[in-house]
């Protein structure tokens, strides 16, 4: 027999081979349904332990999902010992996560790190959550004292994104929506959650942050924005100077948790030919005390409220 006969009958031999295999799956998968268990080798598949269970793939992926989210970024080197993935399903789970925008490859550092769907999730969540509800009738003051745009946000990775916001009825005005997704760096609640969050994440996220002039007025390097985080940590409230759109400021100030962590900023925002720089500023009395009332609302939540020195 020539040496292509063989192949070809390897080939069909393999086919029949994997059809067998096909159909007695199908046939131990329906056993499985019916509530028998499929034998294998003469012997018996047990029920998987729950703690046999995270070995899987959705397991892994969870797991993997996890880890780069409290972690990350972090190389691929660090992925495999920390996670114990075998390199070849790792390549395969980070790639299967990031068709799925899961996770991101941050191409200049070879890092990984969450992914944009991650925070689109979150903040779907955080639209029902109960900060929403506990700070509403706080945003209808603060829009009823300025008769400005007024917003909630929250921190997710290098960007803030709102979750709520009461809009102001004048013709021109900040128009936004919940779900808007803003740079961390040149915007009031941005700022103020930078400000009050532990000196850990604050540095590991200026490091990420990826600075682009918006304005002529935007910050775009790493100094000037912690020279910034700075004075606005000393005042306890922070100013939007048309950094991000021109002919836009803004003032917010921090909710934050039991430890004085931000968990959330309340801004102002109006158009520049509208309201001043000293009117803008004038507002945060009111503004710093519509935040330190949300933060003790949700205190049951958090833990013991405290104000947002820093």
């Amino acid at each position: 027999m020539s040496s292509r006969e063989k192949s070809a009958g390897n080939g069909r031999r393999t086919s029949a081979e994997s059809a067998g295999s096909r159909a007695s799956t199908e046939r131990d998968i329906d056993r499985v349904e019916q509530g028998g268990c499929p034998s294998v080798s003469q012997g018996v598949v047990r029920p998987t332990p729950d703690g046999a269970r995270q070995g899987g793939g959705i397991g892994r992926a969870v797991r993997l999902l996890d880890l780069i989210a409290s972690e990350g970024p972090l190389r691929f080197s660090e992925l495999e010992e920390l996670s114990s993935i075998p390199k070849a399903t790792l390549h395969r789970l980070l790639n299967e996560l990031s068709d799925e925008r899961l996770v991101q490859l941050d191409e200049r550092s070879l890092t990984w790190s969450s992914g944009y769907r991650l925070l689109e999730m979150a903040n779907r969540i955080w639209t029902r959550s109960d900060i929403r509800v506990l700070a509403r009738d706080q945003l209808l003051a603060l829009n009823a004292l300025s008769g400005e745009t007024v917003q909630i946000a929250v921190l997710a990775d290098t960007h803030v994104v709102v979750i709520d916001h009461v809009e102001s009825t004048r013709s021109v005005r900040h128009s936004i929506s919940v779900g808007n997704r803003e740079p961390v760096y040149c915007t009031g609640t941005g700022k103020v959650l930078l400000a009050w969050c532990d000196d850990r994440q604050q540095k590991d996220i200026i490091n990420r942050i990826s600075f682009a002039r918006l304005t002529p007025n935007t910050i775009t390097n790493k100094k000037a924005l912690r020279q910034e985080l700075s004075l606005v940590s000393q005042k306890g409230y922070a100013i939007d100077a048309e950094e991000r759109f021109p002919g836009s400021h803004c003032i917010a100030a921090p909710v934050v948790d039991s430890t004085g962590q931000a968990i959330a900023g309340v801004s102002i925002t109006a158009p520049v030919f509208r309201i001043s720089e000293a009117e803008l500023a004038s507002w945060h009395d009111a503004l710093i005390a519509a935040a330190a009332e949300i933060s003790r609302r949700l205190a049951p939540r958090t833990g013991a409220g405290q104000g947002a020195s820093h």
